[in-house]
């Protein structure tokens, strides 16, 4: 009888102090551990997320600039582009003589100090008929500089200025993601025609 009364007593006893706090210790650490391993994976996803984006974006810019220069009749050199008003250093702005579509203009690519490529076009008589088009966004999040221009001309002899590099380098959040740089080599293919150099030398104002 005296035997079963302790055995009875230790299984009301509960859980000491000791033991309750190995167990909010364990707990802890397990919590720890799941909590950490939660925020590296939405950080790897986050960044992966943005990496991606950063891709697109300037995927989609050259795209749009291979159609225009594959096209194109007259191709200007980056590095004699340029306008202070606004900002815009040589090799981060591009302009050329095309005919994408059927329908020959003077086309004009700019990267702001805002990492904005923004395009628009003129007809060649815009100083009478007045056609020029507003400054369209193309991409953000560009994060070329004057020592990383965006527009060169190859001046090689097999090209002899007809082949155009457009580097673009992209990155939607720079604290968050890499840089993305994206490269393409685009041969102006009615260059060789002798098209009038001088053709889209008058130039809209820039604002």
């Amino acid at each position: 009888m005296r035997a079963e009364r302790i055995r009875s007593r230790r299984g009301q006893r509960g859980v000491t102090l000791v033991e309750l706090s190995v167990y909010v210790l364990m707990l802890g650490i397990v919590t720890t551990i799941a909590f950490r391993l939660l925020i590296s994976m939405t950080t790897a996803t986050q960044k992966a997320d943005v990496t991606s984006q950063s891709i697109d974006q300037a995927r989609l810019a050259v795209q749009q600039i291979d159609r225009q220069v594959r096209s194109g009749n007259v191709l200007y050199d980056p590095t004699l582009e340029s306008d202070a008003a606004n900002d815009i250093r040589p090799g981060l702005s591009l302009r050329v003589y095309t005919q994408a579509n059927g329908d020959q203009r003077c086309v004009q690519w700019r990267i702001t100090s805002a990492g904005v490529l923004e395009t628009r076009s003129w007809s060649e008589f815009w100083t009478t008929d007045g056609d020029v088009s507003p400054w369209r966004n193309v991409a953000t999040n560009l994060v070329n500089t004057s020592a990383t221009p965006a527009f060169a001309l190859d001046s090689t002899t097999g090209f002899g200025s007809r082949l155009l590099k457009v580097t673009l380098i992209a990155n939607v959040n720079s604290k968050r993601g890499k840089d993305v740089r994206f490269t393409s080599s685009i041969a102006g293919r009615n260059t060789e025609y002798g098209y009038n150099p001088f053709i889209c030398n008058s130039i809209p104002p820039y604002s």
